[in-house]
């Protein structure tokens, strides 16, 4: 798996296929789903292995023939936007052969789209009255023409799809042309902000009403998330020892916080050697200083009844209602009830046997610490 010298465990941005850990039952839906024409609803928080699920989905798809694009939505503010993000993550999926044809399909329609280093972007630049809404409607219609040309079925991934919903008419425009693509394409929505999926395919007049096949994706298993890190330790000659479990538990099955908590504890045992309970403390505490910046600053992004609702929820998941606690933090009930399911609907917490529970973990230890009362 790993050079003996070289740390097995990466934390940051999306991972290769061969390193998730428990997602074999939510990439298989996904591509069946695909075969058959369904679009998907995916919901996970941020960091829980959205991103590399769908690429490892895409990668899988396109060995079996299908044309793929995976296009982030995520802080688009405009039309123009939507049309750069579509034809770069075309751009970006695309290769060989399909990708010539493409790039040579969408340059003859003359709109100023191009799969090459000069796309729409520069076209807005050089002439800013360009009329976006007729690149959009052609680049959406692409799975046609490719079905058409070549007799294969596109997946497009909408990643961070909820963007769509900060550009006036967006959503409407992309139901209005995929509507139709039953025997063309197959999509996947996917989305971490619950409240805004919901707008987008749950409200009476969302755009995309009682579309797509649910899938959430849940925290790992602690037992798949132990063999995981005690694998990749046996691997480099080391062992987590009795450290294991309580990074296990402290994690609670986040993806990217478990690998955070991995790297540094490996960092600090020696070859040959077992970590122990010390080695542990000093790793969490190493990757909650490491995140402090961070976590200070997404906390402050918080409105303020929020930032106390946090709290609450950090101090006690179980009864973060309870009037003792809510006196500690100074949020009223009828208030602490409001922020609380806001928290939830930004994806800030997720419902657990005990009741809701902040995410990410490093941030409800961060609360404890530095804001515990």
């Amino acid at each position: 798996m790993s050079d003996r010298s070289t740390n097995p465990f990466r934390f940051t941005g999306p991972v290769g296929s061969g390193e998730l850990i428990e997602r074999d039952a939510e990439s298989a839906q996904i591509l069946d789903n695909a075969r058959g024409g369904h679009l998907t609803r995916l919901e996970a928080p941020r960091r829980y292995g959205k991103t590399s699920l769908l690429k490892k989905v895409l990668a899988e798809a396109a060995s079996e023939g299908m044309a793929t694009a995976m296009v982030d939505f995520e802080d688009v503010l405009s039309l123009g936007a939507v049309v750069t993000r579509i034809e770069r993550g075309y751009g970006a999926s695309l290769g060989g052969s399909m990708r010539r044809w493409v790039n040579r399909h969408i340059e003859s329609w003359q709109l100023g789209l191009s799969l090459g280093p000069v796309g729409f972007a520069m076209t807005l630049r050089t002439s800013p009255a360009t009329s976006v809404e007729p690149a959009l409607l052609a680049l959406l219609s692409l799975p046609e023409a490719i079905h058409s040309k070549h007799g294969v079925r596109t997946l497009i991934v909408f990643d961070e799809v909820q963007g769509l919903l900060r550009v006036e008419g967006a959503a409407g425009i992309v139901r209005s042309v995929i509507q139709h693509h039953y025997d063309d394409a197959s999509y996947v929505f996917a989305g971490s902000a619950p409240s805004l999926m919901s707008r987008m395919f749950d409200d009476p007049d969302a755009p995309f009403l009682s579309q797509g096949v649910p899938l959430r994706l849940p925290p790992l298993s602690a037992e798949a998330l132990a063999d995981d890190i005690q694998e990749r330790f046996r691997s480099t000659g080391r062992d987590p020892g009795e450290a294991l479990d309580e990074l296990v538990r402290f994690a609670r099955g986040h993806p990217q916080r478990s690998m955070l908590l991995a790297h540094h504890l490996w960092a600090r045992t020696p070859r040959a050697e077992k970590a122990d309970l010390d080695d542990w403390l000093d790793a969490r505490d190493t990757a909650v200083e490491q995140q402090d910046v961070f976590l200070r600053a997404h906390l402050d992004a918080l409105p303020l009844n929020e930032q106390r609702a946090a709290l609450a929820v950090a101090l006690n998941p179980g009864s973060a209602t309870s009037q003792d606690v809510l006196n500690l933090v100074g949020l009223p009930r009828n208030s602490a009830y409001r922020a609380i399911t806001a928290l939830r609907d930004r994806g800030e917490t997720i419902e657990t046997p005990l009741g809701p529970r902040l995410t990410d973990p490093l941030m409800e230890h961060w609360l404890r610490e530095r804001k515990g009362l």
